[in-house]
């Protein structure tokens, strides 16, 4: 599902290579925390993941508190925690992204 989110970066990014499937090199990732309020009480949390150069490039440019809008594909990771308890969490693989002028990035 395609979402666009408006909201505060939680921390800066971070940036990994990733081993590609077929085996011919690494490609960059990078990723972050988007912080949505909700209603005044309440935040809901996203995690940002930036693939391919131009979006990577941008990413390094967010620091924590950063306000940004950006839109991509929605989908959930789950895993199981040390309880064996089923856990998931939004990721939000952005295709486009909207930083706010210099003077205004805080």
């Amino acid at each position: 599902m395609f979402v666009t989110l408006s909201g505060r970066t939680g921390r800066a990014t971070s940036t990994a290579d990733v081993p590609r499937k077929d085996g011919t090199g690494y490609f960059q990732i990078s990723d972050t925390a988007l912080a949505v309020k909700v209603t005044e009480d309440a935040t809901d949390w996203y995690q940002l993941k930036f693939v391919g150069d131009a979006l990577v490039k941008a990413a390094s440019f967010l620091t924590k508190g950063c306000l940004i809008s950006v839109t991509g594909d929605l989908t959930f990771e789950s895993w199981h925690n040390e309880d064996g308890e089923l856990r998931a969490k939004p990721v939000v693989t952005i295709s486009e992204i909207q930083l706010p002028p210099k003077s205004q990035a805080i």
